[in-house]
């Protein structure tokens, strides 16, 4: 091609929508997903099938309550154990052609109606299909309500009832829903909002349904593009490549699972040496060494091979810059006295250097005694968890200038904007959902919000504080939004409603537990909620019977998750005592209870302007200067490289640490780019036919080999005299206990 034809790919849309994104090359095109790209895995439309089937009812809610059943229950166990949607979607297939096989053709009338149903009316479809894995999807992300169960009625020791629980998480969710509802014009229809992380399941879904649809997977309207020699269809691939990640992951997560984190080898070498295990430790080090044959590993970020390389080569020069950086520099010259504890670690210290137990300087209604304090110890901060805070300010204010700045492109002429690619064109068929539901159902989010807050005098917050929480997840849910539609990337903004509960809340950690979880609990959800609406819109399921399908699972996992958290609470024995029997110390919770007891009982004193740890909050400032700056260079250089520059990744691709360290972050920037940079751009055929269906692929094989690892071998004990050189070796030494680089006295700072 000459440099001109190479200079300009068409933007407008056409009826097939193979061109809608500008990009300046062929070469350019490879740092993002672009139409052709996501064409090749989505389903054409079938128009004439049915979806809100009673078999697909059936279907999706007994997998969603199984799934959901089970992940919620496993909270409590630590290690612990989640299914997730993506079984869901492999096991509702055959369940479907079961459900085809044995159940006859038959009409039933409603009585009293002249509604009716069939029991099987037709081959079970792609859009069925599609609306079990949303309801799953939605059902299954209940982490937070579980824990926010079992921090108030066993850490806090309030049992305040499973009936007000679920009053709290429909409030929630019916919110999340509203918000979900009304931000489809900007979040979900654009196509510019790719959500890359939904197209392997797209792209099985088409594996399944349209095996033999060759239309996008063997020929491209560039003819630059060649095709592949490949003929295994994606149906056999993902089909081998699940058996291989099925049958693999039994020696990485069982038989050798030195290969798990072999890329701490080399503090291996003298295991006592702290410096090799700081330096190339994976559990409390930096993981210089990027190497792992784990894939649980590798996509403890997220999927690498569903991520724009853009997005990819951002999150990690994060990493780089801050964690390889700025924070050894600050650990090894003591900053903070940090060097006294372990580069990496999530835990909070006391002046003898033991994990801050926070309940032993409380009164039994949790406020702070004064007099227990100053007998105690002050709290003491290690460098990972006051870098991670620092970073999730920069980065909360790197996002909302950004969005400032972009609001009349990305939302208000979005607002009124025709969309005409052929997804929103096949979408256009059918009834939208009118906006006036969402909003009725947020009512009544709002009005059981209300009532979870004033209906009882021992109410854990009140009024003002749920409503400032939801305002401010919801002002925070569109930019939040847009990044990982965009990136796959998905930013915790954790730290920032701690902080901002610290210093409204001081002194009551309770209600500190509550705004955090009203606030970022709605913000989750609501993601989850659009995501699954995308999921739908690619399948070209008619947006009501999406929006349907989305509110049955709302209101049923709203009820399912309490009341098995709340049961196992209190039917087992011993439950979230240290030594309770198969694990069920509530490891997590526990976690989570001392960080907001902390920050709830200090927080507003560490962080204030003459507090010790102050100059985190410069990051505030930080953040929205370089939002500021990135956006006068793509303004200035429009069609550079700049463009792909996001400065709120910048800062928040590195606020993973420490539960994730460099080796996961090192290994899965390689993988993404070998699959997308190198193989999209030099093999673009052979990525869009077998890219994505090989990212399911690993996925579903490693979950389902997990699954049963953990329940017919851990735990029944099966595996526990099971002991070798492989099984020990990341076991011992100061990689796992942490041992810092001084082993000085801690200075006691004054007052808090």
């Amino acid at each position: 091609m000459t440099e001109k034809e190479t200079s300009d790919v068409a933007s407008t849309a056409t009826s097939s929508g193979t061109s809608i994104r500008v990009f300046e090359s062929i070469s350019d095109s490879v740092l993002d997903f672009t139409a052709d790209d996501v064409n090749a895995v989505v389903p054409t439309d079938d128009e004439d099938v049915p979806v809100l089937t009673l078999r697909m009812w059936v279907i999706a809610f007994f997998l969603g309550t199984v799934i959901t059943g089970v992940d919620a229950f496993f909270t409590l166990r630590f290690p612990t154990v989640h299914i997730g949607p993506i079984v869901a979607q492999v096991l509702a297939y055959p369940l479907g052609k079961l459900w085809d096989m044995i159940v006859p053709s038959f009409q039933l009338t409603i009585p009293f109606t002249k509604y009716g149903f069939n029991l099987n009316p037709s081959p079970f479809n792609s859009k069925e299909h599609a609306c079990v894995f949303i309801v799953t999807n939605i059902m299954s992300p209940i982490n937070l309500v579980s824990m926010t169960v079992t921090e108030q009625f066993k850490f806090f020791k309030s049992e305040i009832g499973i009936g007000r629980m679920i009053i709290f998480n429909l409030s929630s969710f019916f919110i999340s829903y509203c918000l979900s509802g009304l931000t489809l014009s900007v979040l979900v229809y654009p196509v510019e909002c790719i959500w890359p992380g939904i197209l392997n399941t797209c792209a099985l879904f088409k594996a399944f349904h349209q095996p033999e649809d060759k239309h996008e997977l063997d020929k491209s309207e560039d003819t630059q593009i060649k095709p592949t020699s490949w003929k295994i269809p994606p149906l056999a691939y993902f089909g081998w490549t699940f058996l291989g990640a099925f049958l693999w992951y039994w020696i990485p997560d069982l038989i050798m699972p030195f290969l798990s984190r072999i890329g701490a080898w080399i503090s291996w070498c003298k295991p006592e040496n702290a410096t090799l295990s700081q330096i190339f430790g994976v559990h409390t080090g930096l993981g210089l060494f990027p190497l792992t044959f784990d894939w649980t590993q590798v996509t403890s970020i997220n999927d690498p091979l569903t991520t724009p390389f853009w997005s990819i080569a951002t999150v990690f020069a994060s990493f780089v810059i801050w964690i390889w950086i700025v924070l050894p520099g600050l650990y090894y010259s003591n900053k903070w006295q940090t060097a006294n504890f372990p580069i990496m670690t999530n835990l909070i210290y006391n002046k003898d250097k033991k994990p801050y137990n926070a309940s032993k300087v409380v009164t039994s209604d949790w406020k702070l005694d004064m007099e227990k304090f100053e007998k105690y110890s002050p709290v003491v901060l290690p460098i990972s968890f006051v870098m991670g805070l620092a970073l999730g300010l920069g980065t909360f204010s790197a996002m909302m200038v950004s969005f400032i700045l972009n609001f009349k492109s990305e939302v208000l002429d979005q607002l009124g904007k025709r969309h005409e690619d052929h997804h929103n064109l096949a979408a256009a068929k059918y009834k939208k959902t009118h906006w006036g539901f969402f909003v009725g159902v947020g009512v009544v989010g709002f009005g059981l919000g209300f009532a979870f807050c004033q209906g009882w005098d021992d109410a854990p917050i009140k009024s003002l504080a749920f409503f400032m929480a939801i305002l401010i997840g919801s002002l925070l849910y569109v930019p939040l939004a847009l990044i990982e539609s965009r990136s796959n990337f998905l930013l915790s903004l954790s730290s920032f409603f701690d902080l901002v509960s610290a210093f409204w809340f001081k002194g009551e950690p309770l209600t500190l537990l509550y705004f955090y979880s009203f606030g970022f609990n709605t913000l989750q959800k609501s993601m989850h909620i659009t995501m699954s609406a995308k999921v739908g819109h690619y399948m070209k399921v008619p947006p009501r019977s999406i929006s349907i399908g989305i509110f049955g699972a709302v209101a049923w996992g709203s009820l399912l998750s309490p009341a098995v958290v709340g049961y196992a609470l209190n039917h087992i024995e011993d439950v979230c005592q240290p030594n309770a029997k198969n694990g069920m110390n509530c490891r997590k919770a526990r976690t989570q209870f001392n960080t907001h007891l902390v920050w709830g009982l200090f927080g507003s004193e560490l962080f204030s302007v003459h507090g010790r740890y102050a100059w985190v909050l410069w990051f505030f400032l930080a953040g929205a200067l370089a939002a500021i700056v990135v956006h006068i260079f793509k303004c200035y250089k429009p069609k550079s490289a700049w463009r792909y520059v996001n400065a709120t990744l910048l800062f928040g691709g590195a606020t993973n640490i420490p539960s994730v360290t460099g080796f996961n972050y090192s290994t899965w920037a390689l993988v993404g780019f070998i699959f997308n940079f190198y193989i999209h751009r030099r093999h673009t055929m052979w990525w869009r036919k077998y890219n994505l269906v090989l990212s399911i692929g690993l996925d579903c094989g490693t979950a389902i080999a997990a699954i049963i690892i953990y329940f017919c071998v851990v735990y029944t004990g099966g595996s526990k005299n099971f002991k070798w050189w492989g099984t020990t070796i990341g076991k011992t030494g100061c990689d796992i206990r942490g041992c810092p680089h001084l082993n000085e006295q801690i200075l006691v700072p004054s007052g808090y």
